[in-house]
């Protein structure tokens, strides 16, 4: 999970080819965009659930602290956010009248790489408990 610093900013968040950084920045895929803050309170609340479903009123709550907020503004936000993602946009998952769930693994910068899970993006395949088990076996890294 996340630690947020003195500064108020929040130690890295990675996942698939991306990272979610402290200062807005979303980095991966050939890209360094400045999120607008909105964009980046939602998608690090999305983050850091560790895939359980956020609800829109919990999303709301949190991301627009100050109160009377239409929900078209959250819904507006996401669909800015998939943008963002491209070819990832699936990773956030609609649950229909009821909110949304992330569902790529996150991972922070610290937490080693030999106890995440691994989706292989060739055949789907999920390997739990070591993604360094994984990519052994689709011939991505030599073991050792």
């Amino acid at each position: 999970m996340a630690r947020v610093s003195e500064g108020g900013t929040t130690t890295p968040l990675f996942f698939a080819c991306w990272a979610l950084h402290g200062d807005g920045r979303l980095t991966g895929a050939g890209t360094d965009v400045q999120l607008p803050p909105k964009e980046w309170q939602v998608l690090r609340l999305l983050l850091v659930s560790g895939g359980v479903l956020m609800t829109k009123d919990r999303l709301l709550e949190q991301a627009w602290p100050q109160g009377e907020v239409a929900e078209e503004s959250l819904t507006r936000c996401i669909y800015s956010l998939r943008k963002y993602l491209g070819a990832d946009k699936g990773f956030i998952k609609t649950i229909y009248g009821r909110g949304y769930r992330f569902t790529c693994p996150v991972r922070s910068e610290g937490q080693a790489l030999d106890r995440m899970e691994h989706v292989c993006s060739s055949c789907g395949q999920v390997s739990h408990g070591s993604v360094k088990q994984g990519l052994v076996k689709h011939g991505l890294v030599k073991h050792g």
